[in-house]
């Protein structure tokens, strides 16, 4: 008798002994085979052979039970007793025969159960064990894991002590044949159920370990690096990566620091210029740009970047906008490229054009965003979109214009006027025109002026000058002679009508003379307020009679002279010119201290009258000068010299009215008045004479000597004078003029002393 590898006696035929409670299962398998006792499952099988009844157990069960023990290599016997152990304990058991229960003929067996012990499994559960055996790699290469073969057998233990030992038991094989494997009742069924739910906790405890060792890492690795920036991170292609953020600070100041104070060129289109960065309110912001690179964050993102690198980072500036706007908009005059306007004109005779040339300028709105964003990392210069920028007068309107103008140029005008007329020829015709730009097209255009004197050219006494209104002098009264209308061409109508017959087929151009009004109307000078006398005066003549002559000529200029309201009375322009070929002869005059014969001579004495009319009718004297020496025919201090050329007299009309001048020599004497309507009160006071010096007789000789009487003393005088607005009493005018005259010592020419003999000659006697 040898034990079986569960301890049981290897006998054959049915067990002695009592009838155990529950049927005992037999498993063919190799010696050694650990054996897992599972505990029963209610299943089809196990219902089926409980229905069994007890009679028909005989002896042919355990026939039949002999009978499938025997096919197997190793018999073993199931214990009653031990398997009722076994079935009683519901944790199932893996079983390993004990060594010293083996036969001496196991030695061979041995070295089988070294080599499968560790794959081969029985399995019990209840009524049921399972063998699972390895699958060897099959030589004609069969799948490896294929299902293990397994091989079960089950024998129905009498239920009754009494039951007849003849009886077989066959209920139970015959269930578990006809449940058969595609039935699916595998004992693994059941330890697939249950065996999950005794080890989750095992297992969530040990997920929850490698989930905390897992978040620690991840933690720790983000800590590592929270102060570091990624590697290969980048601004404006400054690698800043694995610095620290003061160390990338100091860089990205040190590197883009000078590009950010430089001047920014710029170009568009073919124009360039600089914006100033700090004019534009353009700052790099190292420290915000930085900023968020290397602080602490558990987002996977940042570990990320660690890993894999960073990117490019944009600078981060601060912008003034206001400033920015106002740079953008002096730099877009600097880009702007103008445009340039057809032009259409005449040359010669001819008609010639040039092109219309489309001008650009920089988009402002675009290039403002443009220059916000990139203008620390794009590349210099930095190239801003444009916008055309339309001419005035674009390439369509100046060949229209074109064609008119050639036109115009292809053949003359002629007009007809007062049953005369006048051939223009074309290059007179073109010479006149233009094409002018209005409104944004071309326009052609004559010069009317310059077309009348053309037609007038071209003509016979075509015209009539009109006769202007005038002041005359009547019994010594003023009055207005009406002027006379002349003839005349509008020179409007007249270009109209060239217009018209240059750029059409009929070359004629017809018009009519028109009257021309007088440049002086009645109207006007009645509305002047000449009316009285507002100031006279008068100074008594020599006995000098071209003197005097020179006198008759000047006032007969200065009488009808108007001054009207704000302008000048300019004597030498009134009386001049000064000269022989006007009138003048020549009489004393004073040259150098000296009285010598000059043109004009005794025209001095008009100036002082002249002086004196404006002095008390209130007119702003605007220049005079005293004479060198004074003369009692003249107020002293209150007097002007004339010289052609170096000394003049005038004086200026602020009042609202014209001032009319009439000069006439009567009762020997020279008389200036002015005509107007009172509006100035002038009060006027002389000071008594200072530094007086008496004249006396000097002695002279030479070809150069002339003689003179002695005159007037020398002496210092001031003259003052005030001006109100008769109807308001405003003051208007308040001066001082002083004056100093020099002596008129009179003048005795000496005769040369004699020559003195000649010595004799020695040689002589």
């Amino acid at each position: 008798m040898s034990s079986s590898p569960d301890g049981t006696s290897a006998a054959s035929g049915p067990p002695t002994g009592p009838t155990p409670q529950n049927p005992d299962e037999v498993t063919t398998q190799a010696p050694g085979y650990p054996v897992l006792n599972r505990p029963p499952v209610e299943d089809r099988a196990t219902s089926d052979e409980a229905t069994v009844d007890e009679a028909t157990v005989d002896d042919s069960s355990e026939v039949d039970a002999d009978a499938e023990l025997s096919e197997g290599d190793e018999a073993v016997a199931v214990d009653p007793v031990a398997d009722e152990h076994t079935t009683d304990d519901d944790t199932p058991s893996v079983e390993t025969a004990p060594d010293e229960t083996r036969s001496a003929d196991d030695d061979d067996f041995d070295e089988a159960d070294d080599e499968s012990d560790d794959d081969t499994v029985v399995i019990r559960s209840g009524d049921r064990t399972e063998v699972i055996s390895p699958v060897p790699l099959a030589a004609d290469g069969a799948d490896p894991g294929a299902e293990p073969a397994t091989t079960t057998t089950s024998t129905s233990a009498p239920t009754d002590a009494t039951t007849s030992p003849s009886t077989p038991s066959t209920a139970s094989s015959s269930a578990a044949d006809a449940a058969g494997p595609a039935a699916g009742d595998s004992v693994l069924d059941d330890f697939d159920r249950t065996e999950p739910a005794r080890r989750w906790p095992r297992n969530l405890l040990w997920a929850g370990c490698a989930v905390l060792v897992l978040a620690g890492a991840y933690v720790a690795a983000q800590w590592y690096f929270a102060d570091r920036i990624p590697r290969e991170t980048t601004v404006a292609g400054i690698d800043i990566g694995g610095l620290s953020n003061d160390a990338a600070v100091e860089r990205l100041e040190s590197e883009l620091g000078g590009i950010a104070a430089a001047p920014l060129p710029v170009t568009a289109g073919e124009a360039t210029t600089t914006v100033d960065p700090a004019a534009a309110g353009l700052t790099f912001d190292a420290e915000a740009t930085v900023d968020g690179l290397t602080s602490f964050s558990l987002a996977p993102s940042r570990l990320l970047a660690q890993i894999s690198g960073g990117d490019a980072v944009a600078p981060v500036s601060v912008i003034d906008d206001a400033a920015l706007a106002a740079a953008v908009e002096t730099m877009g005059l600097d880009l702007e490229v103008e445009a340039t306007s057809g032009t259409v004109g005449f040359v010669d005779g001819a008609a010639v054009a040039t092109e219309a040339v489309e001008g650009s300028g920089a988009d402002l709105e675009e290039s403002t965003e443009l220059i916000r964003d990139t203008w620390l990392t794009a590349t210099r210069p930095l190239v801003l979109p444009t916008e055309p920028i339309e001419p005035d007068i674009n390439q369509a309107e100046t060949d229209e214009a074109y064609a008119v103008a050639q036109t115009v140029a292809s053949a003359p005008v002629t007009v007809a006027v007062a049953d005369q007329v006048a051939e223009i020829p074309v290059d007179v015709m073109t010479a006149a025109a233009s094409m002018a730009p209005v409104d944004g097209a071309l326009q052609l255009t004559f010069d009317g002026e310059l077309l009348v004197q053309d037609v007038v050219a071209r003509t016979t006494d075509l015209l009539s000058d009109a006769a202007d209104a005038k002041f005359v002098f009547v019994d010594g009264a003023p009055q207005i002679e009406a002027g006379l209308p002349g003839t005349t061409l509008d020179p409007e109508a007249l270009a109209a009508a060239v217009q018209t017959a240059a750029t059409g087929e009929d070359r004629t151009a017809p018009v009519e003379l028109v009257e021309s009004d007088p440049a002086q109307s009645t109207e006007a000078l009645e509305a002047l307020g000449v009316t009285e006398i507002v100031s006279q005066f008068a100074t008594p003549l020599t006995n000098e009679p071209v003197r005097t002559e020179n006198l008759r000529v000047a006032a007969e200029r200065v009488t009808g002279t108007l001054v009207l309201p704000g302008e000048e009375f300019d004597l030498t322009q009134v009386i001049g010119p000064i000269t022989a070929a006007n009138g003048y002869q020549a009489a004393h005059i004073i040259s150098n201290g000296q009285i010598v014969d000059g043109i004009g001579g005794g025209l001095s004495q008009m100036s002082t009258t002249t002086y004196n009319v404006g002095f008390f009718a209130g007119m702003v004297d605007l220049e005079h000068r005293p004479h060198s020496y004074w003369f009692d025919r003249y107020p002293e201090g209150r007097e002007s010299t004339l010289a052609v050329g170096q000394i003049n007299m005038r004086w200026r009309n602020d009042s609202p009215y014209g001032v009319l001048m009439q000069s006439y020599i009567a009762d020997g004497k020279l008389h200036v008045v002015a005509w107007s309507t009172p509006y100035y009160t002038v009060t006027d006071s002389t000071s008594s004479r200072s530094d007086v010096v008496a004249a006396t007789v000097e002695h002279k000789s030479g070809p150069g000597c002339v003689a003179q009487s002695r005159g007037n003393s020398g002496f210092s005088v001031s003259i003052s004078r005030t001006v109100t607005i008769t109807a308001t009493g405003e003051k208007v005018i308040d001066e001082t003029n002083s004056w100093r005259y020099r002596p008129q010592n009179g003048v005795v020419c000496d005769a040369p002393p004699p020559a003195e003999p000649e010595a004799p000659d020695a040689s002589e006697g």
